[in-house]
């Protein structure tokens, strides 16, 4: 898992902000767990495990990833892959991903790529270009 590790009970939140664009799910979701407002931002025991892991499965970017401690389900890929552009012309991908950037090969389930041509982080979205929302 990459980024920074929130321990919960029965799960561990994972979240990296280099792959996050800000799309809320979170916070809308599960406000007592995702709380940009509080240190640490992220009490995974804060709902129920399912919860959270359902959460977390709306992020598009990828930002946050989650390991069930509590023997439930861990994420599967989308089968078959998707591709949809969404309203700020951001690319969101689900599927079992190896995404290339520079030298490092980003494995995920989820990836929101610049659609506008602009990041600095392409493929992934970093807000610079049209795509800010």
């Amino acid at each position: 898992m990459r980024g920074k590790q929130y321990v919960g009970e029965s799960i561990d939140v994972y979240y990296d902000v280099s792959l996050c664009v800000h799309a809320a799910e979170c916070v809308r979701g599960l406000p007592e767990v995702f709380d940009t407002k509080r240190k640490p931002w992220i009490l995974p025991d804060g709902a129920e495990a399912p919860d959270v892991a359902t959460v977390i499965e709306r992020c598009p970017s990828g930002a946050l990833q989650f390991v069930r401690k509590d023997g439930g389900d861990a994420e599967e890929p989308d089968v078959p892959t998707s591709v949809k552009l969404n309203d700020w012309q951001q690319i969101e991908v689900r599927g079992d991903l190896q995404i290339e950037q520079g030298d490092e090969i980003i494995s995920t389930y989820r990836a929101t790529l610049c659609g506008c041509g602009q990041s600095g982080k392409r493929p992934i979205c970093d807000h610079s270009g049209a795509c800010k929302g």
